[in-house]
């Protein structure tokens, strides 16, 4: 679940796609004239998202009437959770964590991602009559664009060029401590995680890893099977695959999420799942 607030114009928007809460860059509240690109020098009237731990199993409690009511919005034994203010000020949220095994940053403004003002954050687009037609024509465009994002010129904006610059420096590191018999017998060099399609990828991916690095060991999982075996109380076995808590050992993988929309569901929760440390004892 995602939430998206927009100050200036007065509109809180949710949703459990996080392109959804965009919703509101592209419409003003009745009224309202663009008072967000009148203040782009002040932070606090910027468009923020903030994405709920949904492994954690978090929610959110959103208090409009903290100014004009003396009853807390929250039941007593919850009153020592933190309130933290939103809306410069006009909403209280109280956030609630049920599971310890994901922990997050305590203040909330670290958590957000910027909506406005953000160059890789695009208004949502009209549909088209014909989508179809729409994503032929788009796909000259986009090819395009990945070929020049390559080039020498591009190399201090590139984000494929800062990926594969990170990646090939990971890589080195593994391999080097191999060399020095410093990786566990059981551990996974190379983890691709992903769902249905970005999973048919992340296993094509991976073959032409191990064909490049025999000797890393490189695993494509589905990203329901990784939450299954380790995001969860009771391990859920995967009856039919050679995955099982004791089989993988996690600690230092390189770790590769393929997703298309970058907003599916469970490979967002082994983002989470993947911080914490306790998966590979």
């Amino acid at each position: 679940m995602s939430i998206a607030f927009y100050p200036s114009k007065g509109i809180i928007c949710y949703g459990s796609e996080q392109a959804a809460v965009k919703a509101g860059l592209s419409y003003g509240f009745p009224g309202d004239e663009d008072s967000l690109g009148r203040s782009r020098g002040d932070v606090d009237n910027d468009a923020l998202r903030l994405d709920l731990d949904d492994l954690g199993g978090e929610i959110i409690c959103l208090d409009w009437g903290s100014s004009m009511y003396k009853s807390p919005a929250v039941s007593r034994p919850n009153r020592g959770l933190v309130q933290h203010e939103l809306m410069n000020g006009f909403v209280e949220a109280v956030i609630y964590q049920e599971s310890k095994a994901t922990t997050q940053d305590p203040q909330i403004y670290h958590r957000m991602t910027r909506l406005s003002r953000n160059r890789f954050i695009k208004p949502l687009q009209k549909e088209p009559e014909d989508l179809v037609l729409k994503d032929i024509r788009d796909i000259p465009k986009i090819c395009r664009s990945i070929q020049d994002e390559w080039k020498s010129d591009c190399a201090s904006s590139s984000l494929n060029r800062l990926t594969a610059y990170n990646l090939s420096r990971s890589l080195r590191k593994r391999l080097e401590a191999h060399v020095a018999g410093e990786v566990h017998p059981r551990a996974i060099d190379i983890l691709l995680t992903g769902c249905e399609v970005s999973l048919w990828l992340a296993e094509q991916f991976a073959s032409d890893l191990q064909k490049s690095f025999p000797a890393l060991r490189i695993q494509a999982v589905s990203s329901n099977k990784l939450l299954g075996l380790f995001g969860q109380e009771i391990a859920v076995p995967t009856l039919g695959f050679p995955y099982g808590p004791k089989t993988h050992y996690l600690n230092d993988a390189i770790v590769i999420i393929v997703s298309h929309s970058g907003g599916t569901f469970a490979p967002l929760s082994c983002s989470n799942l993947l911080q914490v440390s306790w998966y590979g004892s």
